[in-house]
């Protein structure tokens, strides 16, 4: 029967009301949810959420399910329960005034029919109930209520040519029937009315139940199979990782051993250049003693010159040698500077270095004074490659200081400004 022609039938109905505005706030949250769940239909429970302004973080108002709308709902209404205006509203709007609102009922009539409504034979379980009662009026007043459900599932019938309108409501009890038979008849067709608009509206629930219990499975599968694939991509993961660690521990053992095997050779190569170089060093002082000698002894002659045979003139240039020659002291930051440099720069850093030790002045080494640090002075090496030397503080040597690139002249200058 539609909600609307319901609604009309149970204003009619005579007699003394005995109900009242239901406290729903007094439910707790589950009761109240379940109730609002089974009662109205997700378009109702739409426009009462959006009525009251409700929404859920983290959840767009439409992406809602009717379980959290009526989650929302029931919240509010506990909270507020003047809140439960749309909810009656609505409740009134779709089946009228509530069932036998004129008949009292005991607490243990009242849990009967609430298992007898939730169950999904409501109304054949009330018929039964009805049928087997010992009173024949109780018995008698479920004929016109089986009539009306022969013409809802049967069609209508012509009984002695007279047609019944498809849809009527059962017709009224004779004259000769009490009032309490016409009660009790009332009652049980505005039971079975309920019954069957329960099961109807279970029927619709199950189904709604059955199809989100189905998403809920298919979206379960959907994630134990994204989780599958995400432990195995994780797995994968851990073992490139692993992988990736093994090789670059290979790589940095080979790296180490190649590094300290270049260390190693580096060292013997300095070492075999410091031997050289104290060699050399000894022979140029065994070479400065020698001059020295004879220099002591050129001074103790006498100085009219001998005689040369054949007439010729004395050779002056061992003592102009003596007097322009410098010892030259190589510092450990000369040394340090020869690194990186290739043997052909290396030597002539050596050549141009005992050269300035022989003469200071040759237009070869083209020595130029460093400008912001008195004393040093760089010669040419090489097209961009330079050599720092600066005068001994002791008489008559030279400091060789630095091979540098002629790029790195400021950088250097500012370097031994802030040494000094």
């Amino acid at each position: 029967m539609p909600r609307a022609a319901k609604a009309s039938a149970r204003a009619a109905r005579p007699g003394a009301r005995l109900l009242a505005e239901p406290p729903l706030h007094e439910l707790d949250r589950d009761q109240l949810s379940v109730f609002l769940y089974v009662a109205l239909v997700p378009e109702e429970t739409r426009a009462i959420v959006k009525e009251l302004g409700l929404s859920m973080p983290g959840f767009r108002p439409e992406g809602l399910s009717d379980v959290q709308r009526c989650d929302l709902v029931a919240d509010e209404i506990r909270a507020e329960p003047r809140a439960a205006e749309p909810v009656l509203r609505a409740l009134r709007a779709a089946f009228g005034e509530p069932p036998l609102p004129r008949e009292r009922l005991a607490p243990g009539l009242a849990a009967e029919l609430s298992r007898l409504c939730a169950s999904e034979s409501a109304a054949a379980l009330a018929l039964w109930r009805l049928l087997s009662d010992r009173e024949p009026a109780v018995r008698e007043a479920v004929r016109p209520t089986l009539d009306w459900l022969a013409r809802e599932y049967y069609g209508p019938r012509q009984p002695e040519g007279a047609p019944a309108g498809e849809g009527e409501a059962p017709p009224a009890p004779p004259p000769e029937r009490d009032r309490r038979a016409e009660e009790l008849e009332r009652a049980l067709a505005r039971a079975r009315e309920e019954a069957e608009e329960a099961r109807r509206r279970g029927e619709a629930q199950r189904e709604k139940i059955q199809g989100q219990l189905k998403e809920a499975r298919a979206r379960e599968a959907q994630a134990a199979e994204e989780s599958a694939r995400s432990r195995a991509a994780a797995e994968a993961a851990r073992r490139e990782a692993e992988r990736a660690q093994a090789a670059l521990a290979a790589a940095q053992a080979q790296d180490q051993a190649q590094e300290a095997q270049r260390a190693r050779a580096a060292a013997r190569e300095l070492e075999g250049r410091a031997g050289a170089l104290e060699a050399r060093l000894t022979r140029a002082r065994e070479r400065e003693r020698e001059l020295e000698a004879a220099l002591a002894e050129a001074r103790s002659r006498p100085e009219a010159p001998e005689p040369v045979p054949g007439g010729g003139e004395v050779d002056t240039e061992p003592e102009e040698a003596l007097a322009t020659w410098l010892l030259p002291v190589y510092t450990r930051e000369f040394y340090d500077s020869l690194e990186g440099w290739d043997r052909r720069i290396q030597r002539a850093a050596f050549k141009q270095a005992h050269l300035l030790a022989q003469d200071h002045r040759h237009p070869s080494l083209r020595a130029i004074p460093l400008e912001g640090l008195p004393g040093y002075y760089r010669v040419r090496v090489a097209t961009d490659v330079r050599l720092i030397y600066r005068r001994g503080e002791r008489a008559g040597t030279v400091e060789i200081l630095s091979l540098i690139d002629r790029e790195d002249l400021d950088r250097y200058i500012r370097q031994a400004k802030t040494r000094g």
